[in-house]
């Protein structure tokens, strides 16, 4: 380019105005989004599993069984290791403790949640899919270390208000401008 500033014209030179260069800076922005997304820089993000689910289960093979309520919480280390706590309600008891075996590949996961019981030790092994806000799959359960001898299926939805990445940058977006958050997606 000539001498002058970037808003001069020089004859036979092409000079980028102020939109240009606001359009090559959100290109630019934007191609970096696109490979932290698909180098895994995002991976929490992209299973949608990170946050708090509330779920029922239900054993057909064993009729009259108390029907259980499930919270479970998933977080997702820097390390992109999984961790998660569970809560089971069944039969007017509540049990808590630490997730193990967490397991997360795409939108597919998997945990075991341990009990122990007077000296018994038992199992429960989830194994279920993501989609969007809603939560399935299939459980079984039995002795630690042993087949298992119940099992059945499990449906649910992301808990209200879960305190999620997407909820709180929407809530954040929603405060500093007044508006609702816009949505966009990258590539096809």
């Amino acid at each position: 380019m000539g001498r002058g500033s970037i808003g001069n014209r020089v004859k036979g030179e092409r000079v980028m105005t102020r939109i240009g260069c606001m359009r090559v800076g959100l290109a630019g922005f934007m191609a970096a989004a696109a490979i932290a997304v698909s180098d895994g820089g995002v991976q929490a993000q992209e299973s949608g599993l990170v946050g708090t689910w509330e779920a029922t289960a239900e054993t057909p093979g064993m009729p009259g069984a108390p029907a259980m309520t499930l919270t479970w919480t998933f977080e997702m280390a820097e390390d992109g290791t999984y961790t998660g706590s569970w809560t089971i309600n069944a039969a007017g008891q509540s049990r808590t403790g630490e997730m193990s075996d967490v397991s997360v590949d795409g939108d597919a996961f998997g945990f075991t949640v341990r009990i122990e019981e007077q000296g018994q030790a038992a199992a429960m092994a989830f194994e279920g899919t993501v989609a969007g806000d809603e939560i399935s799959g299939t459980f079984g359960a039995g002795p630690e270390g042993m087949p298992a001898m119940i099992t059945g299926t499990f449906s649910g939805a992301r808990a209200e208000g879960d305190g999620t990445w997407r909820q709180q940058a929407a809530e954040g977006e929603k405060r500093a401008t007044g508006l609702e958050p816009a949505t966009f997606s990258l590539g096809s």
